[in-house]
């Protein structure tokens, strides 16, 4: 996990780190056969409450810079005392609500396209810093430097933003994360939209602007492959969260007309048996670590 910062038994940072550890034993990437137009892999192990509540606190803590852009754990910007907390925990309550319980059609607006589409980017933002260890299964290469993850949910901007190296070359990651129960092959269609754009030419200067500010995270002998090229190494990466089955394997036009090659195209599939549980348990494993996380 890079350079870790030292940390006490029991600290904050210590918490996110172990925390980070169960993550990455018990999830796992499934590469599967079949399609020509992209790479399907099925994400599978986040749904157990020794996971969700991991997630929990890797979320707190990313909200208060434990990770910092080069994928290393920092405790520079952490938090801490009465006041911080009570800060944090107002920022939690903005992103996820207050309780799970979601009534009246306002909650559960709220609730799919604000708190669920939030945790959604987050859990992919997690996924991609833990490919900074030695797997890397996600991309097939080692992240090393990686855009923070939106502080409010309805943020515009690519959802996650990372660069990696893949076999000799540094390439450039741009995730799309999309969450439904019913409609994970409808939200498929939605991510290739925004693909589509960026092989129209659209968004060329938001990516430079990515670019730019994520090389300075970079090693110097990375940070000098950093160039123009860079941008047409480019791997899209949509993360569909469901629970009705759409088939991952299926050929996608709107994915095969896309630029990139087959490697580049890497739909990752999160089937969840209880779509509104998971994302209760992960909201309720946050609003517990707010005390943990700020001390």
């Amino acid at each position: 996990m890079g350079d870790t910062q030292s940390a006490g038994l029991g600290s904050p940072l210590e918490l996110v780190e172990t925390a980070l550890d169960e993550i990455a034993a018990s999830v796992s990437f499934s590469r599967l056969p079949g399609p020509l137009s992209h790479t399907a892999i099925q994400v599978s192990g986040i749904e157990s409450p020794k996971v969700t509540r991991s997630l929990g606190r890797v979320l707190v803590g990313l909200l208060v810079g434990a990770v910092e852009c080069n994928v290393a754990l920092a405790s520079v910007l952490l938090a801490d005392g009465i006041d911080d907390r009570a800060q944090l925990a107002r920022d939690v309550a903005e992103l996820i609500g207050t309780t799970n319980s979601f009534v009246t059609p306002e909650e559960v607006l709220f609730r799919d396209t604000k708190r669920n589409a939030w945790l959604a980017e987050g859990l992919l933002h997690v996924l991609l810093v833990l490919q900074n260890r030695d797997s890397a299964e996600l991309l097939g290469g080692r992240v090393h430097a990686l855009r923070q993850i939106h502080p409010i949910p309805t943020q515009q901007g690519f959802d996650a933003v990372a660069l990696y190296v893949n076999g000799d070359g540094l390439s450039l990651a741009i995730g799309e994360s999309k969450a439904s129960r019913q409609d994970g092959s409808g939200q498929l269609t939605q991510a290739s939209k925004i693909f589509k754009s960026l092989d129209s030419g659209d968004h060329g200067r938001h990516l430079r602007q990515e670019l730019t500010a994520l090389k300075g995270y970079l090693p110097a002998d990375l940070a000098l492959q950093v160039s123009k090229a860079v941008l047409n190494r480019r791997c899209y990466v949509p993360s569909i969260v469901h629970e009705k089955p759409f088939d991952a394997q299926k050929e996608r036009v709107t994915l095969r007309d896309l630029v990139p090659p087959l490697d580049r195209k890497r739909l990752l599939a999160v089937r969840l048996a209880n779509f509104h549980g998971f994302f209760d348990s992960v909201a309720n494993a946050m609003r517990n670590s707010v005390a943990e996380i700020v001390v």
